[in-house]
């Protein structure tokens, strides 16, 4: 009996070591298992942290979409295992998914850096190009007169500028651009405007008309070897011919709206047209130092003024103007009478000197095609001149 008895409990004891080392090998994998699990769900919820600190809901969304997905389906396939009655729990398909969970979370963490960099050079570019333009075109309001509406848009232009600089830096790339294009869209506008009002100037029979105006001015000097002026507004250059020589060169200023020819009285314009000196005011008779005062308007001036009353072209109130001299005060380096031509007093000196009473004077646009020419035919336009 005793020996069966030791015989039942050897049987039992190595019924139990045998349990004992099954319950810990088991133990031992499960551990390993979970283990692995656990890991690989640590990379994957790091992964996705850096996704979303990376913005990739914004930049990647498809890509964190989908690691996002496979985290919760990885998610519930490591608490099914959890509970299994078999203790060992089947890791591979858990470890798989948390790994796509990864993987995906980490293209979405490059995808959206990169296109975020590209966003920004993108947006940056487009900033650039706007400030570019916007600057150019202030640039082109100093010098034409393009109107109070145009300035006020080329100041929300510039108000854009600024703003598309404040999301950018906020990382707002978006709207950053949207701005900067805004920008842009305000300042086309002026700039086709001013286009518009300078169009005469890429006009080929206008330019022909004014070369010929010049040229025969200066014939005529060199025929009656008299002096005679030739102004020229886009070069802002007054030249006195004597006997058909250049005898003298001077810089001028010019009414504030130059690039238009007078049409009415204070549109600001200087005339364009054949004239004569009629009269020669010294310091006593001249506001701006001395004067040459020419006969605008002519009989052709009057001529036109009917016309553009006629046809609405100018207002029913204004007149046709008149007290166009060449005279002293200028010097100022910007357009500011109300269409005389001024030069400074030294060089009013000379011409007063030079020129009297009877003594042609031409004033043109342009004598070339010149850079308001260039500027006017790449922006579309290319109207006729005012005078037939």
């Amino acid at each position: 009996m005793r020996r069966r008895a030791w015989r039942r409990a050897a049987v039992a004891a190595a019924g139990i070591a045998v349990l004992a080392a099954a319950y810990g090998v088991v133990h031992d994998v499960a551990s390993r298992r979970e283990t692995a699990m656990a890991a690989a769900a640590d990379a994957a919820r790091t992964a996705i942290r850096e996704a979303r600190a990376a913005e990739a809901a914004l930049w990647a969304p498809n890509e964190m979409q989908d690691a996002e997905r496979a985290s919760r389906e990885a998610l519930t396939a490591q608490r099914i295992e959890a509970v299994r009655i078999w203790p060992i729990p089947a890791a591979d398909p858990v470890v798989a998914a948390y790994g796509a969970s990864e993987r995906s979370a980490r293209a979405a963490t490059a995808i959206a850096t990169d296109r975020r960099a590209r966003a920004s050079s993108a947006s940056a570019s487009q900033i650039d190009a706007a400030d570019t333009v916007v600057s150019a075109s202030e640039a082109l309001a100093s010098k034409l007169r393009v109107g109070k509406d145009r300035r006020g848009l080329l100041a929300a232009a510039r108000l854009a500028v600024e703003e598309a600089r404040v999301y950018q830096r906020a990382g707002d790339y978006r709207n950053a651009t949207v701005r900067a294009l805004r920008a842009k869209e305000l300042t086309a506008q002026v700039r086709d405007h001013a286009a518009t009002v300078v169009a005469r100037y890429a006009d080929p029979d206008t330019v022909a008309r004014w070369r010929r105006w010049k040229d025969e001015t200066i014939a005529w000097s060199k025929r009656e070897g008299c002096a005679a002026i030739v102004v020229v507004k886009e070069a802002h250059l007054l030249t006195l011919y004597v006997r058909g020589e250049p005898a003298g060169t001077y810089a001028i200023d010019l009414g504030f709206n130059w690039t238009a020819d007078k049409s009415h009285e204070g549109d600001g314009a200087t005339p364009e047209g054949r004239y004569r000196v009629v009269a020669r005011m010294g310091k006593m008779a001249s506001i701006y130092y001395k004067a040459l005062l020419l006969d605008y308007p002519n009989a052709d001036d009057r001529a036109e003024f009917k016309r553009a009353r006629s046809n609405g072209g100018v207002p029913a109130a204004a007149g046709i103007g008149g007290l166009i001299e060449i005279h002293g005060g200028g010097g100022r380096s910007q357009d500011w009478t109300s269409g005389c031509v001024a030069v400074a007093n030294g060089d009013m000196d000379d011409l007063f000197d030079r020129a009297g009473v009877g003594t042609p004077v031409t004033i043109v646009g342009s004598d070339d095609y010149g850079a308001i020419a260039e500027f006017a035919a790449r922006h579309g336009a290319g109207a006729a001149g005012r005078r037939p």
